[in-house]
């Protein structure tokens, strides 16, 4: 606290007397008591214990050894036979967790693989697939075209721009281009965190019903 030096009020003790003031503080750090700062207050006064946790303690013996973490929960606590291992470890530090079992993607905007959503543009090389097009700007029956486009409809009599390209990627589960595709690989969720492919069904070759896909576990935890 604050202490003035140059204080010469009396103050009024018991019995009449008036006698000098000593205006009592305390400084942290001091150890030496006097008429202006009466207490003493050392850095040790105000020291708050604090746990070290499983770090290494010189022991009443005198030899250093690590300090084992026996409760579940606690930092550094292993009980035997569980390990920290990637798609493996259903616990951590003794509790129960599977955020370890499927190390799929979660971040907004971030995917753990690249995913084809659709295309775009216009389907030109179809035209010229088709032979629907001039290089001399004439119809089928030789009159002029009259068009800055090159592109003609199947009959070759009238000019007709190549049509839009707006398809999805072929859906596995619907067996169409028409909406989105659904896949798990590319779109995890917290139900259906990841898709494995494997080739285990050689009798049903079929890519919609066939049993070479699987879904990871949901994540839970």
């Amino acid at each position: 606290m604050a202490v003035p030096s140059g204080n010469s009020h009396l103050k009024n003790t018991a019995g009449g007397a008036y006698t000098q003031q000593s205006q009592g503080g305390t400084i942290l750090g001091n150890q030496t008591e006097g008429s202006v700062v009466t207490n003493a207050l050392s850095l040790i006064d105000n020291a708050v214990s604090w746990d070290k946790g499983a770090l290494p303690r010189v022991l009443n013996n005198g030899l250093s050894s690590n300090q084992k973490a026996f409760a579940s929960g606690t930092f550094a606590y292993a009980s035997t036979g569980e390990y920290l291992v990637r798609t493996i470890a259903d616990s951590i530090s003794g509790v129960a967790s599977d955020s370890l079992l499927v190390p799929a993607s979660e971040v907004a905007g971030r995917r753990p693989i690249h995913k084809f959503r659709h295309d775009f543009g216009a389907a030109v090389a179809s035209k010229f697939r088709a032979g629907e097009y001039t290089l001399t700007g004439t119809k089928s029956d030789g009159t002029v075209s009259r068009s800055r486009l090159i592109w003609l409809n199947a009959a070759g009599t009238n000019p007709e721009a190549p049509t839009q390209i707006d398809n999805f990627m072929y859906d596995i589960a619907d067996g169409d281009s028409l909406d989105l595709a659904a896949d798990s690989a590319a779109e995890p969720t917290r139900d259906v965190p990841g898709e494995l492919v494997l080739k285990v069904d050689f009798v049903d070759l079929s890519v919609a019903t066939g049993g070479d896909f699987f879904n990871y576990k949901p994540i839970t935890g």
